[in-house]
């Protein structure tokens, strides 16, 4: 085994990274041959399960032969069971669905095949199949099984005790007092085996639920704080690894691959307001503790959601909550100081209780309502295109925005982190948070990952790279990536993903102009969305709020 990781193979993985909290469907756009599909996949949640698979074709002909299984990491292609057939919505052209199984846990994928002809096109899309959720029985039924329990034992206690007492006297005599006592004998034995099957049968389900409950998916949790370096404040993650008890190679920090040229994505919301949006790249200490320094953010308390990924694809987001106090030190720090990322951006927005901002920055913005104009830091705009009058929990969308320049004309976007946008949804709770990209949410490096295990045939958790020279050899490669000029980099990010704008069909708009994220808001409620794009080398951020029914 080689000590150190070709560069290449590196690179492949630094395309991209989605996670998520409380938004478990995996939304995919891209195409599928010579199509343009949008697929949402809603995962089980328990293992054995079926997960929902919806497919719509931007435009395509009638009768397409359309098939999907599901593909693990680590049983490859020769444990995949055979493909489902997709089957056409009716009266819906050019949406299919399917229901799959998923019999384990773990790095999983769908494996959505299209036949055209004598060609077979395929797209894989990655997914975590984790059971994150323990069923309850309905109070109803539970009492309707209860009380056919109860009579079952009845009767079962019953007819051991008529085999030893009533069963054996003969026709037309009375029952003696010998069989009297053996029927007293058979209510006490019988009882007595029911009670012992009853309570071996909750041993039982008790032992079950237990293995269930290690099983059972775990987030990590983490601890974030202020400290000062020369009185410069930086933000310390430390996290924790005590609750790993299960997956613990699928999940382990050693492994932690780049999503963009970067090892972590740590997004900063102020609680409550949601007006102060900070987007950070920690580096990395050791395995359990990633710093950043932070710009002058306002006090308040933070929420914290931290993307990472795996080399082995497993992908998800580390929550954890951040307290700034209102100290000078704070207000020393901005962007273009040394010790930031050169990627780091934060944003003031209007709170979203419509209340009047104390923060009197030139940085503050008025953000604006789905379908209204919102002004953008640096004179430029953005509006989020043909809104729907009502956003419905479930529902796939497209949330077009459009940017323009200080003239009101299509601004010319530039590639951020190798993509041409990035969005963060977050319900208002702090209950569902996803990062997005014109491609979806899912991990394209997790994609990856699958793609190219897949064809090399390997199985199991054999021949994992070394740890430590892993992470050496990662920490290499984002060091390189830091030394280089941004279009240079942004080019090895890219790489052969189609960054064709995905709304063409404005004449007013030219290329680049456009920016989609496709997006199902899982459950009802409110809802900010931020987008992030880089215009004149200068990285914008714009915030939308969207209120969505059931």
């Amino acid at each position: 085994m080689r000590k150190y990781i070709q560069l290449g193979t590196l690179i492949l993985l630094l395309v991209g990274l989605s996670s998520h909290v409380g938004s478990p469907g995996v939304i995919f756009e891209g195409n599928l041959g010579e199509y343009r599909i949008m697929v949402n996949v809603n995962p089980p949640d328990v293992i054995p399960g079926t997960a929902t698979l919806t497919v719509v074709f931007q435009d395509a002909p009638q009768g397409l032969q359309l098939e999907a299984k599901p593909v693990y990491w680590s049983a490859g292609l020769n444990g995949t069971p055979k493909s489902d057939p997709l089957l056409a919505v009716p009266d819906e052209p050019g949406k299919y669905e399917a229901e799959l199984w998923f019999m384990n846990s773990g790095t999983s994928s769908i494996s959505l095949s299209l036949k055209n002809g004598n060609q077979t096109e395929e797209v894989i899309i990655p997914i975590m199949a984790m059971p994150t959720a323990q069923k309850e029985m309905d109070a109803n039924l539970g009492i309707l099984l209860a009380g056919l329990g109860i009579f079952l034992v009845i009767l079962m206690v019953t007819i051991i005790a008529s085999a030893m007492g009533d069963s054996l006297s003969e026709p037309g005599t009375g029952v003696s007092k010998k069989l009297k006592r053996k029927k007293t004998v058979g209510i006490v034995v019988g009882s007595a085996v029911i009670f012992l099957l009853l309570w071996g049968g909750k041993t039982w389900w008790d032992a079950e639920a237990a293995g269930y409950q290690e099983i059972l998916y775990k987030p990590f949790s983490a601890t974030s704080t202020v400290i000062d370096k020369e009185d410069v404040p930086y933000l310390h993650l430390k996290i924790d690894s005590t609750v790993l008890k299960n997956f613990y190679i699928t999940r382990k920090l050693s492994y932690l691959v780049p999503d963009h040229g970067k090892l972590m994505h740590l997004f900063l919301i102020r609680e409550g307001d949601l007006d102060v949006f900070a987007h950070l790249h920690p580096k990395r200490l050791d395995t359990l503790n990633f710093q950043s320094k932070l710009p002058p953010l306002p006090a308040g308390n933070y929420f914290v959601f931290a993307d990472i990924t795996r080399y082995t694809g497993f992908s998800e987001t580390i929550v954890s909550n951040l307290e700034i106090k209102d100290e000078p030190s704070f207000r020393l720090a901005n962007l273009n100081e040394g010790g930031f990322d050169r990627d780091d951006t934060y944003t003031f927005s209007n709170p979203v209780q419509n209340k009047v901002s104390n923060l009197l920055d030139t940085e503050v913005m008025i953000c604006g309502k789905p379908g209204q104009k919102t002004d953008l830091p640096g004179g430029y705009s953005a509006i989020w295109e043909n809104p729907e009058s009502k956003f419905r929990a479930g529902k796939m969308y497209a949330l077009d925005f459009a940017l323009f320049d200080e003239m009101g004309q299509p601004a010319q976007l530039e590639p951020y982190l190798g993509m041409m946008g990035h969005a963060v949804v977050l319900k208002h709770d702090g209950t569902v948070y996803i990062h997005l990209h014109p491609t979806g949410n899912y991990s394209m490096a997790s994609q990856q990952v699958l793609v190219d295990r897949f064809k090399s045939g390997k199985v199991g958790f054999e021949n994992l790279p070394e740890k430590l020279s892993f992470a050496d050899s990662v920490d290499q490669v984002i060091a390189f990536l830091d030394q280089l000029p941004d279009e240079s980099r942004d080019s090895l990010l890219m790489g052969n993903m189609d960054h064709t704008p995905l709304v063409t069909n404005d004449p007013e708009h030219d290329a680049h102009s456009m920016v989609r994220f496709p997006y199902a808001f899982p459950e009802p409620g409110d809802y900010r969305v931020w987008i992030q794009v880089k215009i004149d080398g200068k990285i914008i951020n714009g915030a939308f709020d969207v209120n969505v029914e059931s």
